[in-house]
């Protein structure tokens, strides 16, 4: 998961320097259509999923340590609204999409990432800055591979801060622009510090690890080459999609298929299904709120122009 906070740092950073920043508002109503319409579609199916194939009766049963913490109780509406708003605070999880943790953290803190731009020709300085907001979070309580929400708002903040330097680790590295070629000898030493990076149980080596996964898409190559073949371009493509509903989707499948086949065929056989659903989701929802997303920063980008103003800071970088 932290692998997929430097990503969208470095992605979402390298679009701010393609096409400038549309401004705050602009890019905060943008990035939340993007995010939300999705997500609401993602609780809305997991309620009704819960309603169509759940028996209750199984939640105490030695299925509940299978479950992701998913469907932990009924669904309701205040429960749904929440989740949909992103505000999830009342447990360690979301319980109708549990995998929404992390976009949580991952909305708030990209809410304001055109402020980054002001670090070009900084990028230490960002580090810097992305490592106090962690030491934050450690602070205020949160611990290493345990950070989830909260019971609390202000604790979900907290935790919120605890990921600034994922996010802040994919800005640097977008921020500092193109790396020059490496040799074959040292694309394969970075392969196998990505490797034992990811092996080791801190998140600060899962970022380095991250960095390094990043670095090397992009050199010319075998690495580069499979990241580009059909399969692996269309999974890209619905990664989001597949994100927000494997949980509700791979779990009903197996409340639907629970003691009629073994638990492995049932996680095989839910995988396609989970892909399915992916490539509808992003069909029905995921485009279209993009879509929708692109047209609202752009109604809002335009405003300060036709009003007579400027988007431009005094540091030029369009942040107004």
């Amino acid at each position: 998961m932290l692998f997929f906070f430097v990503l969208s740092g470095y992605v979402l950073t390298r679009a701010l320097l393609r096409g400038g920043s549309p401004g705050l508002l602009a890019f905060a109503v943008q990035r939340s259509a993007r995010l939300m319409l999705p997500v609401a579609a993602s609780v809305l199916l997991s309620a009704a999923l819960y309603f169509a194939v759940v028996d209750p009766a199984l939640l105490q049963g030695p299925l509940w340590e299978r479950r992701l913490h998913l469907w932990a109780e009924p669904p309701n509406l205040p429960a749904a609204l929440r989740e949909m708003a992103l505000l999830q605070t009342d447990t360690g999880y979301p319980t109708l999409n549990p995998v929404l943790w992390s976009l949580v953290h991952e909305w708030r803190l990209t809410l304001f990432l055109p402020l980054v731009l002001l670090f070009r020709g900084r990028v230490w300085s960002l580090l810097a800055l992305a490592t106090a907001m962690t030491s934050i979070g450690v602070l205020g309580g949160a611990n290493e591979n345990a950070v989830h929400l909260g019971p609390q708002l202000h604790s979900t903040v907290v935790a919120s801060s605890y990921f600034a330097l994922g996010i802040g680790s994919g800005a640097a590295l977008a921020l500092a622009g193109p790396l020059p070629p490496l040799t074959a000898g040292q694309c394969r030493a970075a392969g196998l510090a990505a490797v034992a990076l990811l092996g080791l149980e801190a998140d600060l080596a899962a970022y380095l690890a991250s960095v390094l996964l990043i670095v090397l898409a992009q050199q010319p190559g075998r690495f580069r080459q499979t990241l580009r073949r059909g399969p692996l371009v269309w999974l890209g493509k619905v990664s989001f999609s597949l994100y927000l509903v494997h949980a509700p989707v791979m779990v009903a499948w197996l409340f639907l298929l629970y003691g009629k086949l073994p638990f492995w065929v049932i996680l095989v056989s839910g995988l396609p299904v989970a892909l399915l659903a992916s490539a509808v989701m992003h069909r029905l929802v995921e485009a279209p709120s993009r879509d929708l997303a692109r047209w609202l920063e752009r109604r809002l980008a335009r405003r300060p122009h036709r009003a007579g103003a400027t988007t431009e800071s005094p540091a030029g970088h369009g942040l107004g």
